[in-house]
């Protein structure tokens, strides 16, 4: 892996090796995490305090693509009168509703990734939150209807094999069980996880008024069904990719699973998804530099060749991701969690994971 330690950043490879451990196993201890990097538990620490400090990187706690699969997700195109265009980011952005905001340099002014819990909310969200911030002038939608590739499978290469098989072996595993349903307690503790996914029980239950006892059992079922994704996210300039290109394309339905097989592969994919509309596939991709475009778009057409790609876009800025607004650089800013219940209050389902109501 190449040393992208800057003056700017003053990031160094071990700190690399820390963010990508924290990748596999965002919860793991800092003994365990110092036992594979071969430092002591109070060096990682210290290092994981500065670099989450300086905004480079944070460990965050979602619901898990899984969960995101079982609800309405949708891609929402923006255009917005020029002087107005900062403002209805941040305010999306900002939005429990929102994934991710971004700027784009052509075709519309912004992409915004949607989860709400069902059609009837896309709706509210789109007519009666989107349509009616002042400086909107148009609002287009694509639902996704699959979700193939996901951003938390993204890592950095900073790792050996070795040191990635022992911590994958610690991370928390998930039971394969069937899919479960978050109660308000369930939906408390995950928005209380958002700004900092390491969170030790303790504070957790301190934060959601719950028994220390009760929120270690509810953490734990929230990961055993396969809720909650841990994340530990990075400020995208310091990765070694920079460039964010989306791409719009369609491949005809007899062939369009073999495409998602080999658009998967593609290290540069960090989102790929089915989605309804003029085109049926839509990926997001990390980039070392804006001519790689160019590189991409012709691999795919040499390794895909029934694939058509109708449109493309540079993001000019990341305003959100994954419940956090980013500055300019891609560093953390300030917390706005993602909540898809958040117009849905009075009306959540109340079974919880192990069958406790709330």
């Amino acid at each position: 892996m190449k040393d992208f330690a800057t003056p700017c950043t003053g990031l160094d490879e071990t700190d690399l090796a820390i963010a990508n451990a924290l990748q596999i196993a965002p919860r793991a201890s800092w003994a365990t995490l110092g036992d594979v990097l071969g430092l002591s538990a109070v060096t990682v620490a210290r290092r994981w305090s500065h670099i989450s400090d300086s905004g480079f990187a944070w460990v965050t706690a979602t619901g898990s693509p899984e969960l995101w699969r079982s609800l309405c997700n949708a891609f929402i195109d923006v255009d917005c009168h020029p002087a107005e265009r900062s403002r209805v980011a941040l305010a999306l952005a900002r939005d429990p509703r929102t994934k991710s905001v971004m700027e784009l340099a052509s075709g519309r002014d912004l992409h915004v990734n949607v989860v709400t819990r069902d059609l009837p909310g896309l709706s509210r969200f789109i007519l009666d939150r989107v349509s009616r911030l002042p400086g909107v002038v148009n609002v287009n939608c694509q639902v996704t209807t699959r979700i193939h590739v996901a951003g938390s499978d993204w890592r950095l290469d900073a790792l050996s094999s070795g040191q990635r098989a022992r911590l994958q072996s610690v991370a928390e595993e998930r039971s394969g069980a069937q899919l479960g349903r978050l109660s308000d307690s369930d939906r408390a503790l995950l928005l209380a996880l958002a700004p900092d996914g390491r969170l030790p029980v303790t504070e957790l239950a301190a934060l959601t008024g719950a028994s220390h006892s009760a929120t270690r059992r509810r953490l734990s079922g929230l990961v055993r069904s396969g809720l909650v994704s841990f994340r530990c996210e990075i400020a995208q300039h310091i990765t070694g990719w920079p460039v964010t290109a989306l791409l719009w394309g369609r491949a005809p339905l007899v062939d369009r699973e073999l495409a998602f097989v080999k658009l998967a592969k593609m290290p540069s994919v960090r989102l790929l998804t089915a989605t309804s509309g003029d085109t049926n596939v839509f990926l997001s991709t990390w980039l070392h530099s804006i001519d790689q475009t160019l590189d991409l778009e012709k691999r795919i057409a040499a390794e895909v060749p029934d694939f058509k790609i109708v449109n493309h876009a540079i993001v000019l800025r990341t305003v959100k991701r994954q419940g956090w607004i980013l500055d300019e650089l891609g560093r953390k800013r300030e917390s706005a969690p993602i909540d898809p219940w958040y117009d849905h209050e009075p009306d959540l389902p109340t079974t919880g994971v192990s069958g406790e109501t709330s």
